[in-house]
């Protein structure tokens, strides 16, 4: 897991999605991705040696979800979307999801056809965030009744 601010980032980088996704790679020691297809700007590479800027957002495998990614708006809506999750719901309940109301209007279709995100019970699940099966991924929900 990785905690970060999502905004001190894309303030630093200009609100730019293609730098914020080669930022995370950087910052994961992982190859650049040929699907964004350009040179990594200088103001990314310097970024990302330094720590993450400090915040309460936060990215369970950060790994896994930036390997099998395929396209950069769909990996940049992923990380948008974990960083509006609440840390302290997550520490004391092991919630992992997004209630489907914290997602700005404009993007819930996007939500609907992003492959990374899953849409059930009126909640947003992070697929490479959840429990881990011998048959893949399965949504893991709350053990604890609010």
């Amino acid at each position: 897991m990785i905690k970060f601010s999502w905004k001190k980032i894309n303030d630093k980088l200009g609100w730019n999605a293609f730098s914020v996704v080669e930022y995370f790679f950087l910052k994961r020691g992982m190859k650049i991705p040929a699907y964004l297809g350009r040179k990594v700007p200088q103001k990314v590479w310097k970024m990302a040696l330094e720590p993450f800027p400090e915040g309460t957002c936060f990215i369970i495998n950060p790994d896994i979800v930036l390997e099998r990614a395929t396209a950069p708006n769909e990996l940049y809506l992923y990380l948008e979307l974990a960083s509006k999750r609440n840390y302290m719901d997550y520490i004391v309940r092991g919630v992992r999801h997004l209630p489907l109301p914290l997602v700005p209007t404009n993007l819930v279709d996007w939500v609907k056809i992003n492959p990374l995100l899953i849409i059930e019970n009126g909640n947003v699940y992070f697929k490479y965030e959840q429990e881990i099966t011998d048959y893949g991924y399965k949504i893991q929900r709350s053990t604890r009744k609010s």
